[in-house]
C-alpha cells in the first residue's frame, strides 16, 4: 500500500527541518577487510561474487532484495533448499559477528546486554554496537576501549568463545540459539533472524540449505590467512 510522508514546512530560508533526538553517546563501529570478505565467500562456494575489477559492496547492491521480504524467507528454518547466495551470507556474518561483539562487549564494559543496540551496513562491510538510552553508565565503553581493546577483541574471537554454551546444538544444526548469540528482541536489528555461529568458528550449514549441504567455512579459519 503505497504510503505519503509529509514533511515538515519549510524556513524562512528555505532550509527544511528534519525531528531527531540529540544525546551524548558512544558506540563501536567495526569495519571487515573485503579481500578477506571476498575469500570466504570464495571459500563457501556462494553466487554472484564479482568478477575481477569490481568491488563486493556493488554486487551486493546490485543483488539486493527487500529486507522486509529478505528477511522474511528465513523464518522457516526447516530444510528448504536454499542456495548460498551473496546478500544473504554477507548480512549473516555481519550479525552473527555483531552479535557475538554484544555479548563480548557487555561482559567488558559491564553494560547490561540489553542495553546495547546495533546498526548493520552491509554494503559497506560493517556494523556498530551502540549504547542505547541515556542511562548513567556513559563512558563504560570509552572507559574499556582506552584501558583494554586488544583484550576485548582477542576474547571476542578466541575458539573458546565462538562455541555454543548449549554444547552440540548449534555445532549439529548449524544456527544460533539463546544460549549463544541471539540477544533481546528488542535489542536485535533482525529479530535474531539470520544467526549462525557457524559463519564465524566453521561448522554445519544453516538449516535452511539443503540436506548434506557442505559445512561452512568460518571467517576466522585459519586457512584464510594464508
Amino acid at each position: 500500500m503505497p504510503v505519503r510522508l509529509v514533511a515538515f514546512d519549510t524556513m524562512r530560508d528555505g532550509g527544511r527541518p528534519i525531528y531527531v533526538t540529540q544525546q551524548r553517546n558512544e558506540a563501536l563501529y567495526i569495519k571487515l577487510d573485503e579481500q578477506r570478505v571476498l575469500k570466504w565467500l570464495d571459500k563457501n562456494n556462494v553466487e554472484g561474487l564479482p568478477d575481477n575489477g569490481s568491488d563486493l559492496a556493488r554486487a551486493y547492491l546490485e543483488s539486493y532484495e527487500d529486507f522486509g521480504q529478505f528477511l522474511d524467507r528465513y523464518k522457516k528454518k526447516e530444510r528448504q533448499g536454499r542456495s548460498r547466495e551473496l546478500a544473504p551470507f554477507v548480512y549473516m556474518l555481519l550479525h552473527s559477528l555483531s552479535h557475538q561483539l554484544i555479548h563480548a562487549l557487555a561482559d567488558a564494559s559491564g553494560l547490561d546486554r540489553d542495553g546495547i543496540g546495533e546498526y548493520i551496513f552491509p554494503a559497506d562491510l560493517a556494523f556498530t554496537i551502540y549504547r542505547k538510552g541515556m542511562t548513567p553508565d556513559l563512558a563504560n565503553i570509552s572507559a574499556m576501549w582506552r584501558n583494554h581493546a586488544m583484550d576485548f577483541l582477542r576474547r571476542a574471537i578466541d575458539p573458546r568463545m565462538l562455541r555454543c554454551g548449549s554444547g552440540s546444538l548449534c555445532d549439529s544444526r548449524g544456527g544460533a540459539c539463546p544460549a549463544c548469540i541471539m540477544v533481546s528482541e528488542v535489542s536485535c536489528s533482525a529479530s535474531n533472524l539470520l544467526l549462525s555461529r557457524s559463519v564465524l568458528k566453521g561448522g554445519a550449514a544453516p538449516e535452511w540449505e539443503s540436506p548434506g549441504s557442505a559445512d561452512i567455512v568460518g571467517y576466522f579459519d585459519s586457512d584464510l590467512d594464508r
